[in-house]
């Protein structure tokens, strides 16, 4: 009884340290901003509000749930979206810790202090190791981390109703294993390979008198689990028609370039000091492809002929690698070769064999702990998974710092080229895009990162002043790839800002109907509405740009910069009681309610209300005492009511001091010299 006590303590404490270095060693990304494709999910969230429901299920229902109560929470503050996903690997490591050690004390000669020791350190590799930084600190990697941990989970709950003892206790275990194995498939399609995987653990390590006979698992998990999968693509006809488009790509030849790439694979997980965002494999990795598949055909047949020679561990780490990265690295081609997410689960595979490996070769006996060589070299090993763990986390501080490290290491990568410039237009760094730009603008890239390349090339050449290049940029991003909206976008833009309403029109037209009817990867923006009530309400077409804000206002309800253009359109319409509610409706303070103040005081001056005028404008300098206009509006109300001078001149030179239009600033000077006449 003390043992078994002593045991569960122990088992406790490990727990208990694996979650605070875990905190620790991930510490400097909990603040880290949302990368690359994180803006782009949170939006495409934001268009439906199903994931809160149950029912219907969608795609990945249980990821975008769960972004869905960190919004509720943080909104756009990126800290619970990281704790979340930390907090996620964290169960995974102890789930693992706990299958590990349910693992070598039951189906294994280790024992005691060596089962222990070897199943916390299995654990640690696996919370430790840098590979996983994909899955964790970038957000959009959530569905490898959640699934990762619905699918170990599963595996526990396997495990423990596959144990001998009361029948109740195994239909309790086996139902939580399916209930853990549908919240997995609802947070990541790819984790249907569980049966396969929970197979390949029956076979080889449910083997003694600890477990319950095959005949039961086939019955009381097997066989429902077929069940639940049929049942599971039945009522989810979005994955059923996602499974048939999944058949209908199968490729041998890509499965084939596929051998060298798990190779390559099991080299970064091996050797973590190059890890990249973006992995670059050139084109000759499809040549020699007998070689890889030679090795890998013959591990295979060595496993199968000498199945019951090899340790089971052995066994289990191989093939586990194997079947667990199969959905994603196989027979159905993607983009990216190989992504780093994809290698969270099936990094345990690895992570059992060297673990299992140190111990055999550092541990006095099965039942002892390790030697102290051994414990040195293993807090040496934990040091430097540490130190590289939080070095590769520290690049997603930034999604600039993000990219230039993968152009550092993949820098013929014509994608990489296109993501590094479109953050640093994003940051306006637009000198250090143009480079980057030009070269994919010339390269051999398809005509989308072309197109794409010109449009950007068009955005910097405006900043620069120089106006004509810049349109023939976006002129020539429309004729690369006529689908792709940006190119309108940037030159509805363009026209605007030169005053042309009615081309921007046109353009930002073109742009929207483009969002709607191609499918690119890019969610429209929500500010081409807003830009689209704006160009409107100059060309005096009031009911179109009050349509256009009211859908930018439905997307981002409460924007005090909508709230504006809102008010101003029922003023512009004459439409007094609704411009005045709309303005006083902004209750967000700072510059934001200076300017509805602002603008209804001008609103109160077309409608003789000269008092209320100049509270209005008096409102709008306490909210914010350096907004030219409401300075420059009172000073010439002031002077309008033949009132009092000195008060004037004092609103009408701040006014000037805090305005930076040249032609303002001569109507100023007029006004200050009317103060001075008697």
């Amino acid at each position: 009884m003390s043992d078994t006590y002593s045991t569960k303590a122990k088992l406790f404490f490990s727990i208990l340290a694996l979650l605070v270095l875990t905190l620790i060693a991930y510490a400097n990304t909990l603040f880290s901003p949302f990368n690359f494709d994180d803006q782009a999910l949170l939006q495409h969230m934001n268009t439906s509000s199903n994931y809160y429901n149950f029912w219907p299920v969608r795609y990945r229902h249980i990821i975008y749930f769960s972004f869905k109560i960190n919004q509720s929470l943080s909104g756009l503050n990126s800290f619970s979206y990281h704790l979340t996903n930390l907090l996620f690997h964290f169960l995974s490591s102890a789930t693992i810790l706990l299958i590990a050690f349910k693992t070598f004390s039951k189906s294994t000669q280790w024992e005691g202090k060596a089962a222990l020791g070897l199943s916390t350190t299995i654990a640690f590799i696996f919370a430790f190791h840098p590979i996983h930084t994909e899955a964790i600190t970038y957000l959009s990697g959530r569905a490898s981390g959640i699934g990762g941990f619905f699918f170990l989970l599963a595996l526990l709950f396997f495990i423990l109703g596959s144990e001998r003892g009361r029948a109740l206790k195994m239909l309790l275990f086996y139902s939580l294993a399916l209930l853990a194995f549908g919240l997995a498939l609802l947070s990541k399609e790819t984790t249907l390979a569980f049966p396969f995987a929970a197979f390949l653990y029956d076979l080889c390590f449910l083997r003694n008198e600890n477990w319950r006979p095959f005949k039961s698992r086939l019955f009381f998990i097997y066989f429902p689990l077929l069940g639940f999968i049929g049942a599971f693509f039945f009522f989810t006809p979005m994955m059923r028609d996602l499974a048939m488009a999944w058949l209908g790509k199968v490729d041998i030849n890509y499965a084939i370039t596929q051998t060298r790439v798990l190779g390559y694979a099991l080299k970064v997980f091996l050797l973590p000091i190059n890890l990249t965002f973006d992995y670059d494999f050139p084109p000759h990795w499809a040549g020699l492809r007998f070689v890889p598949v030679t090795i890998w055909l013959f591990v295979l047949f060595a496993i199968i002929k000498n199945y019951r020679k090899i340790s089971p561990v052995v066994t289990f780490a191989l093939l586990w690698f194997l079947i667990t990265l199969s959905p994603t690295n196989s027979f159905l081609p993607r983009t990216d070769l190989l992504s780093e997410r994809n290698l969270y689960l099936p990094s345990l595979g690895p992570i059992f064999l060297i673990a299992y490996g140190f111990y055999y070769l550092f541990s006095r006996k099965l039942e002892g702990a390790l030697s102290k060589q051994g414990i040195t070299l293993l807090v040496t090993l934990f040091l430097i998974l540490g130190s590289l763990l939080i070095s590769r986390n520290s690049v997603y501080r930034t999604n600039i710092l993000l990219w230039e490290d993968t152009y550092k290491k993949s820098p013929s990568d014509l994608k990489v080229l296109h993501n590094l410039s479109h953050f640093y237009l994003e940051d306006k760094r637009y000198q250090q895009a143009l480079v980057p730009l030009l070269r994919l603008s010339r390269s051999v890239a398809d005509d989308f990162y072309r197109a794409f390349a010109h449009s950007n090339l068009g955005t910097i050449y405006t900043q620069n002043g120089n106006f004509e290049r810049a349109e023939k940029e976006f002129h020539k991003a429309i004729e690369l790839e006529p689908t792709l909206p940006t190119g309108y976008l940037n030159l509805g833009t363009y026209h605007a800002s030169r005053g042309r309403f009615h081309q921007a029109r046109i353009e930002f037209l073109r742009a929207r109907e483009r969002y709607t009817l191609y499918k690119w990867g890019y969610p429209m923006p929500i500010e081409l509405d807003l830009n689209l009530a704006r160009v409107n309400l100059q060309l005096k077409s009031f009911t179109e740009a009050e349509k256009y804000i009211r859908q930018y206002l439905k997307g981002i309800p409460g924007s005090s910069e909508g709230l504006l253009l809102l008010g101003k359109i029922y003023q512009e319409k004459g439409e007094v009681k609704l411009a005045e509610e709309t303005y006083r409706s902004i209750q967000e303070g700072g510059v934001a309610s200076a300017k509805a103040y602002n603008n209804l005081g001008i609103l109160y001056i077309k409608q003789n209300q000269y008092e209320k005028a100049r509270d209005a404008f008096s409102s709008s300098i306490k909210f914010y005492p350096k907004i030219p206009d409401a300075h420059y509006n009172i000073g010439k109300l002031i002077l309008d009511l033949q009132g009092d001078h000195p008060l004037a001149r004092k609103h009408l030179e701040a006014a000037l001091a805090y305005n930076q239009s040249p032609s303002l600033k001569q109507e100023i000077s007029r006004l200050l010299g009317q103060t001075l006449s008697p």
